[in-house]
């Protein structure tokens, strides 16, 4: 496979000098950390021993029969987050519940594209964005956000991140009286990152879908020019190498070692804000079943002329290896 190249007026090359073979072929060896899995399992057992707290803080009808609730619940170690609840008024207990990740960016409102009958969704928010804003924390501020504690993998803001993501699978069990029995995670950029750090020590995920994975193989992304939350990221550590010690418990590669369910995960090969060798990296360290798709271009504004045949791919994929979320 090959792409047509991207003109760009970055003063790096966003594709690091890899070809697509070059990026599936990437094999991130470099060894975690040895309590990194007592880590994550530790963190996420401190998760869910916070009480959740559920409140229903709005309700509207939308559309075609759907519903739309708005909603607040405790995080750990002591956050409230917000999220929006979509569901049919025909089926309020499916038996798919689908958890939605978000982009760095954050989440203004609920996407309804992504509602079925079938199933019920939770867009959830990550702290400090949006409808989860704290006054402890940035907000809507990318660049600060990824920064936020990073000092030591206790206070680093991405474990509450993490938590936010498992508590909605509660949230859902919660909803609909626990009528879901299969549980799949979206989430593309910050929230594919986020999927690939937090899904792994979720067991109650049977599949998951993760594009642009960020966070991934630190040692590349701190070495190499970038632009967004990667670039805040690298200039904090440009003036405080310590903290490459807290990112290596952050690292989506090393955490995608540990996912075992169905994933299928999107990967661009031109990308000024997710280096595509940290994105594969993730990808090719799947043990398990697993697609990745290739696509021209993340993270830039360019209609790229091959960028509708990746997503039509991407769909076959999504069919083939989790037919029961690509159906309906």
């Amino acid at each position: 496979m090959k792409f047509e190249t991207t003109p760009h007026e970055f003063d790096f090359d966003p594709t690091y000098g890899h070809s697509v073979p070059d990026l599936q072929r990437i094999r991130y060896v470099d060894p975690e950390p040895e309590d990194f899995a007592d880590f994550w399992q530790d963190l996420y057992q401190k998760a869910m021993d916070v009480p959740l707290d559920l409140k229903i803080e709005e309700e509207q009808s939308l559309e075609n029969g759907f519903r739309c609730q708005r909603v607040s619940y405790r995080v750990w170690p002591d956050y409230r987050v917000g999220a929006w609840v979509i569901f049919h008024e025909d089926h309020p207990q499916p038996d798919l519940g689908v958890v939605l990740g978000h982009g760095y960016g954050g989440r203004e409102a609920p996407d309804v594209g992504f509602a079925r009958k079938d199933r019920i969704l939770i867009f959830t928010i990550a702290p400090g964005f949006h409808i989860s804003q704290d006054s402890r924390l940035p907000v809507n501020d990318a660049g600060k956000h990824v920064v936020y504690g990073i000092e030591s993998r206790e206070s680093y803001l991405l474990a509450s991140c993490a938590a936010t993501i498992w508590r909605g699978v509660d949230v859902l069990l919660e909803l609909t009286e626990s009528s879901v029995k299969k549980f799949h995670y979206h989430g593309w950029s910050f929230g594919g990152g986020m999927g690939a750090l937090s899904v792994p020590w979720e067991p109650r995920f049977q599949s998951a879908e993760l594009g642009h994975v960020t966070f991934a193989n630190h040692p590349f992304r701190l070495r190499n020019e970038c632009v967004g939350s990667g670039a805040s990221v690298r200039q904090y550590w440009l003036k405080d190498r310590s903290i490459e010690e807290t990112l290596r418990y952050y690292d989506a590669a090393f955490s995608v070692r540990h996912l075992k369910i169905p994933t299928l995960f999107g990967c661009s090969c031109f990308d000024p804000a997710v280096p595509p060798p940290g994105q594969w990296s993730a990808a090719n360290s799947h043990p398990g079943p697993s697609r990745a798709t290739a696509f021209p271009v993340g993270h830039f504004d360019y209609a790229h002329p091959q960028t509708a045949e990746a997503e039509k791919t991407h769909a076959e994929n999504l069919l083939a290896l989790m037919p029961w979320v690509a159906g309906a």
